[in-house]
Parts: C-alpha cells; structure tokens; sequence
C-alpha cells in the first residue's frame, strides 16, 4: 500500500477533469475520490453544434469531433498556464474529457439532437421537446468521453435508451415549475424530479447523469491509473 503523505507530488496520480458539471464531479470523484481531482474546463464555450445533422452515424462523427477539441483545449490549458491548481502534465496526470447528447426522433420520424435550453427562453424548450419527442416515447442517451495519460488516448461513447410515460401538460407545467431543466442536456435531470416520468431505462443510469462510471474506470484502467489507498 502507497501513502500519498510519503510519495511527492509527482507520484500522486491526478485526474483532471475537463468539465464544469458539478454532476460529473461528483460521479468521477466517487470512483476517483475527490482528492485526485483538478477542474479545468474548456477555455472556449464554442463547439460545433447537431442542427445540421439528422443521423446516428453524422451525430456520432460530430460528438467524436466535440470531444477532440474539448481534449485538446484542456491539455493546452495544462501545457501553456500551470499554476498550482492546475498541474503541468507529468506522468502521473490523466484528462478526462465528457459531453452527453439526448437523441430523440420528432412527430416526422426525424432523428434530432435536444441541447440544454437556451438560458432566455428555456420554458419554452422544453414545454416543446417534451411535447413532440419525450412524452411516451423512448429516447437515447450518449456520453461521448476521451481519456488521455502520457500521450495515450482513448475515446468511448456509451448508449443507454430512456422511456418516458405520457407527460401532460399538467405534469409538464409542475415540471418547469421546479427550475431543474436549466442547463440540462434534453431538458431533464434522471437524477432528479424527471426520474418520476421514467418508465423503463436500459443502459447505464450514470452515463444519463453525464459520466459513465464504470466506463470511465474502465477507460482510466486502460491507461494504467491505480488508485492509491489512504
């Protein structure tokens, strides 16, 4: 057994999240604990966006191209700005980058990607998702993650499909009413009041939550972490 209190800073692994979901903070830091963990969020809010794409295989290439500049954004923030929350790469750093889509088909059969509400007028988005693709209907869920120790990556996108009963209006009005479809992909939280619309969810619950954890493990094992007991 590795006492972190005898190793110096260099032998300490460390887990840099890039990403300011306090859901994805929680999750890796239960597997991680949260001790290893340093936030470094991409830099640049700006990505390429699913308007223009209706298919698996084109929503697929996009979020694999999300995922690459989001990894790249955080391992140049590590490489140019070191201060001492956020580390200079060394042998003992893996980077976690996240980004979770909620893919749903519309009244005319099309395949559309549901973001996070715009910030102004997010009511209105979602009483719209919810009334033409989620209400008694089954969506899919993907978080695309990318990896990276010692210029090694790997990338991973898990699938989990999530069936929802029908949602009147009066149920969707009490839904709005709690705030807690702001800034969610698809304008819900599993995790939260939402899971009372859930009839059936196949696939992992926490990569709905926005972090698969035993993919994530699995990947993090993939580049050789070991976590060091206290």
């Amino acid at each position: 057994m590795i006492n972190p209190s005898t190793t110096g800073a260099e032998d300490t692994p460390r887990i840099v999240l890039g990403s300011r979901s306090p859901r994805r903070k929680d999750l890796l830091g239960s597997v991680v604990g949260q001790e290893r963990l340093v936030i470094l969020p991409p830099s640049s809010p700006d990505e390429p966006g699913f308007a223009d794409i209706n298919d698996d295989a084109a929503i697929e290439q996009r979020l694999r191209s999300i995922l690459q500049l989001k990894h790249a954004d955080v391992c140049r923030q590590l490489a140019d700005k070191p201060t001492p929350s956020q580390p200079t790469p060394s042998r003992s750093t893996f980077v976690v980058v996240a980004d979770t889509i909620v893919i749903a088909t519309d009244a005319n059969g099309n395949r559309v990607v549901l973001g996070q509400p715009g910030p102004r007028h997010w009511e209105r988005d979602v009483r719209d998702w919810f009334r033409n693709c989620l209400s008694h209907a089954t969506h899919d869920v993907w978080t695309g993650m990318r990896l990276s120790h010692n210029a090694v990556e790997v990338t991973y996108i898990v699938r989990s499909q999530v069936t929802f009963c029908r949602v009147n209006d009066e149920l969707l009005e009490w839904y709005i009413s709690t705030g807690e479809s702001q800034g969610k992909a698809g304008g819900y939280a599993i995790q939260g009041h939402a899971a009372a619309f859930v009839t059936q969810l196949s696939g992992s619950l926490t990569n709905v939550i926005g972090l698969p954890v035993l993919e994530v493990l699995e990947g993090l094992k993939t580049l050789g972490w070991k976590k060091f007991e206290p």
